[in-house]
Formats: structure tokens, sequence, C-alpha cells
């Protein structure tokens, strides 16, 4: 049997961790409502790979940050560790510090096998300065918190676009390793994104054609995309360049949202990308006693806000996504809020989760209209709860913490010197 290739990056199987002081850095970032978090699932995916060092018999140190200064869901950590500590094997503690004395006789105090979590590192103003990662692992926090830790893990990807000090600086000075979470979301997107079995099938819905246009322009140059089944306001948008009339009250609400204006844009992409391209030929629109009705592209414009995708456009999809050798979705197809225009995104996503091809899903609300058919992550081949970076990545940006754990990867590879 061959061998697994090489990552990147380095994981947690290649470091000793026993006896070792780890540094952990996570993205738990929750909503924030009436002071409480709202919406756990980060915490309780981080919760693997907490328990995976304490087992090993690490001292966990975690950095998290929540919201930003002068937010209204900047706050204290300490919930968020009452949290992880629900969810961990491991015991998981909180100290209101970050670097300082506290902090720092907390670590050196902590028991193998054991986590605990520092203050939001938002909270010190070194954590957003801007600098090489050399420079910022001079920085006093990234210092103080050096000098007590055998080696750094950084499974934040979520927060892996950003160029900020606790993701990039601790790679310069500590063996550095990609978390679970981290691992997985960077094999899930090679499998996906970079190396798709063909042919490479997006669903991308939603109310962000502006996301879509990005992701649609960098896989398509890159050959790495055959078919983008368009649904949301993202269909709509590209319905009207291929010079579809939608009507009145659809045309005001693609203006009102600043959408209009990426028309020019839209028929750029459809000149050079057309055939790859599928918008509806046929859609749903909630009539003027609130019920839904299908209508086919020649039956428009319409007087009546279009919702979904119609029974016709449904079928197609779902002929294309069957034929998939590999699968990425990003929003849903229509208003799935509402259960007359649910139909589209919860075919969708049944197909997806029925497919044998590699399902990647992605974004808020695709990963909320999950639960609401029913569905489980595991139905899937991987569900991403990243935002931004999960779209920096499928734009083609390069991201700055992954970035870091590579270079920290290639130096901890490299040959020593010969005497």
């Amino acid at each position: 049997m061959a061998a697994p290739p090489v990552k990147p990056y380095l994981t947690i199987e290649d470091l000793p961790l026993a006896g070792k002081t780890a540094l952990l850095r996570l993205d738990i970032n929750a909503p924030i409502v009436n002071g409480r978090i709202q919406g756990k699932d980060r915490i309780e995916a981080a919760a693997a790979t907490v328990d995976a060092l304490c087992s090993k018999g690490a001292k966990v140190v975690i950095l998290a940050h929540q919201g930003r200064k002068g937010g209204d869901d900047f706050t204290s950590l300490k919930e968020h560790a009452e949290v992880l500590d629900g969810f961990a094997t491991a015991k998981v503690g909180f100290v209101a510090d970050v670097a300082g004395p506290e902090a720092i006789a907390a670590i050196k105090a902590l028991p193998r096998g054991e986590a605990l979590m520092l203050e939001n590192v938002r909270g010190l103003d070194d954590e957003s300065k801007k600098g090489k990662p050399a420079d910022l692992a001079k920085l006093p926090f990234v210092v103080a918190l050096a000098s007590v830790a055998d080696l750094y893990v950084n499974d934040a990807f979520s927060a892996a676009h950003r160029a900020q000090t606790s993701l990039v600086a601790f790679p310069e000075i500590l063996p550095s390793a990609a978390g679970l979470t981290m691992d997985r979301e960077l094999t899930a997107l090679a499998k996906a994104v970079d190396e798709p079995e063909r042919p490479a099938v997006y669903f991308l819905g939603g109310a962000k054609p502006e996301d879509s246009i990005a992701v649609m322009k960098a896989n398509f140059a890159k050959g790495t995309l055959d078919t983008a089944l368009l649904g949301g306001l993202v269909a709509n948008l590209f319905m009207l360049a291929r010079g579809h009339e939608l009507g009145k009250p659809n045309v005001e609400i693609l203006e009102r949202k600043g959408i209009l204006k990426l028309l020019p844009e839209a028929q750029a992409l459809l000149e050079e990308y057309d055939a790859g391209i599928v918008t509806p030929d046929s859609v749903a629109i909630k009539d003027g006693h609130g019920k839904r009705v299908d209508l086919w592209l020649e039956d428009l414009p319409t007087n009546h806000p279009i919702l979904d995708l119609g029974d016709e456009s449904i079928a197609t999809y779902l002929d294309i996504i069957a034929d998939a050798g590999s699968l990425m979705m990003n929003g849903p197809a229509g208003l799935y809020e509402d259960p007359a225009f649910a139909k589209g995104t919860k075919a969708v996503i049944g197909a997806f989760a029925e497919s044998d091809a590699f399902s990647l899903m992605g974004g808020g609300h695709t990963v909320t209209a999950i639960g609401q058919f029913g569905l489980t992550f595991e139905d899937f081949g991987y569900v991403s709860l990243a935002g931004g970076a999960l779209m920096s990545y499928l734009t083609g940006e390069e991201l700055p913490a992954v970035k870091a754990l590579k270079d920290a990867a290639a130096r901890h590879r490299a040959p020593s010197p010969s005497p």
C-alpha cells in the first residue's frame, strides 16, 4: 500500500506531546445574546482537539477570541471555558489573564492532561498589530507565552484568513502543527476544490452574489470547476445577465441590496463560461394570496418576488448533482425559512446527502438548513463552520495562518546544516 502523501503542514501526530505544554489557538467565537453564548457548534468541535492533546499527556493552554473591542459581542471567555469543559472529556479551567503574571503562574501550575483557557486575546492591542510574522513574534505577549510553551497548535481555521498575532507569530518560534479541525478543513478543501473528482459541481445560492462570482472566477480559471448551479439572488442576477426580464419587484430587490451593480461582472463571466453556469428555467413566486406558484422563464416578467427554484429547475439540478464526481454547496436555493419556498433548498441538500460523491457544505444558512431538514453533518463529506476563511480559500486567496503553519513545517523538515 502506498504511503499517504506528505501534507504541507505538520499535524499533532508529528509532534511529541507527552509532558509538553501545548499552546492551542482556537476559534470559538460565538453569537452573544443578552450577554450569553448562543450557538455552540465551534466550541463543541474544538473539544476534540483539546481531548486529543490532553489524552497524549500534554498541558493545553488555550488562546481564543470573542468579538472585537467596542462591539456588543466583545466579552470574557469565562463562559466559553465552562461550555468547552462540558463538551470535553478533559478538565478545562479558566484564568482572567492572557500573558501577565497570573496567566504565567496558572500555566506553570497546570497538571498534565488538563486544559486552561486564557482571557480574550483581542483584549490585547498587540493582537491586531500589523507586521511580518517574524516581527510580531517579538511582541511581549508572544515572548511571554512562548517562554512557558513547548509547541503551538492552530485549530482556528475559521480565523485563518486573518494575519493577527496569535495566528501567525507563534509558528515563527515554536514547533507548530494543525489541530484536528484545521487538518480536516484543509483536507476536505483539497479534496473538493483543489483536486476534485470530475465532474466538479458547485451549488452557489444565497444573497451574496459577489462571493459566488469570486468563487466561479477563481475555480473556472483554475480548471477545477465544471458546473455551477445557481440559486437564490445569485440566480436572479445571472438570469438578468442572460437577458431574462424578472419583473420590477425582483429588479428592485437586487438594486436595494446593492447587487444590481454586479451585473457587468455576471455578464462577463457568462461570456467566458456560459456553458458551465446553470440558471433556473423555472422559478417559484409568491402570488397575491401568499401562495407558491411555479413559472417558466417564458412566463416572466412577474410582479411578484421570485423566492425559489421551480419544480422543473429542481429536477434539472438534481440530474446534474446525481452525475457529479465531487460537490460543493454554499448558500440556499431560496427562502428556505418559509416552508412554501423551502422545496429547492431541501431537494438540493437532500441530493448532496444521497450522492456517493464527496460533498463539501459551507455557509451559515447551509449549515442551518441541514438541521432544519432533519439531516446531520455525518450525511455529507464535510461540513465547514468557517465563514470568511472558507470563502477566502474558495476564491484562491492565501490564508496567512495556514501559510505560517506551512512555513513552520518547511523549517521543521529542512535538513540540519552540515557541521
